[in-house]
């Protein structure tokens, strides 16, 4: 993700691999023992799981900073459009990578450290919070990831003219804000219940058939609903009509090459003005 940054001229080479040794030390240094909070029945010491407790959520800290980094260059941008003669082409697939850094904050690190602890462990693990991590950290990562790359190369597959910035506006909001209802109005809710429920009657209780189908519970189901469908219906099938149009109206090899080159100078310029 920091090349794809740098290649895009969103954020310097310094910061960028200022961001990527620090993954490396938190990747090499901990990412072993971050693994450590999984092992909770397996009879681990407690220090393990505390220690990967604190490195698995440790991990997010560069990657936030990075995003950090994109937004402000992207807040320039739009300071410094009325001044530059070309757009800044990339603006949507950089609206997703630094959506990539929201959610790796707020599922990977916050909803995942909320399941990491060991004492919390004891009582929801398999429960509805870590389905809520799981949901917002796999769609709000990796999901957001692969849409800002499919959108990079499309912005060079599609011609000009026939390139929507509004599709990819409508996904970009429709798939974040899909994705937030999904995990604030149902998965963490229920979460939520499921681990009262579980300290208070006991974890087999709280995973019984009778109480995830519970009354409560289908109500909380529900509600997710709506949030799926603005997920599907405005974030999914702009995508799909975008790769459509990559499609059907790709672009010759050497126009694609001339409009790179256009795109690249808009990048230069805008890097240009912020100085």
């Amino acid at each position: 993700m920091p090349s794809n940054f740098v290649l895009m001229g969103v954020v310097r080479e310094r910061v960028a691999l200022t961001m990527i040794y620090l993954d490396i030390l938190l990747y090499s240094a901990g990412g072993i023992i971050g693994t450590m909070h999984h092992l909770y029945f397996s009879g681990e010491p407690s220090v393990h799981m505390a220690l990967g407790a604190f490195f698995s959520a440790a991990e997010v800290i560069p990657l936030t900073l990075l995003t950090l980094e994109a937004w402000s260059f992207v807040q320039l941008g739009a300071h410094q459009g009325t001044r530059s003669r070309t757009p800044f082409p990339h603006f949507w697939a950089v609206m997703f990578l630094a959506a990539v850094g929201f959610w790796n904050f707020l599922g990977a690190g916050i909803f995942g450290f909320l399941i990491n602890l060991p004492i919390i462990s004891y009582y929801e693990i398999g429960t509805a919070l870590t389905a809520n991590h799981a949901h917002a950290a796999m769609m709000g990562v990796y999901g957001m990831l692969a849409v800002g790359l499919a959108l990079f190369c499309l912005r060079y597959m599609i011609p000009e003219e026939r390139w929507s910035d509004r599709a990819a506006k409508i996904s970009f909001w429709s798939l974040n804000l899909g994705l937030l209802w999904m995990v604030f109005a149902t998965l963490f809710p229920l979460g939520i219940l499921q681990l009262y429920h579980s300290v208070r009657y006991g974890y087999f209780d709280a995973r019984t058939l009778k109480f995830v189908t519970g009354r409560t519970n289908d109500l909380l189901e529900w509600l997710r609903f709506s949030g799926d469908t603005v997920f599907i219906l405005g974030g999914v099938l702009p995508v799909l009509y975008l790769s459509w149009l990559g499609i059907r109206y790709m672009v010759p090899r050497a126009a694609a090459d001339d409009d790179r080159e256009v795109q690249f100078s808009a990048v230069v310029e805008m890097n240009e003005a912020a100085k």
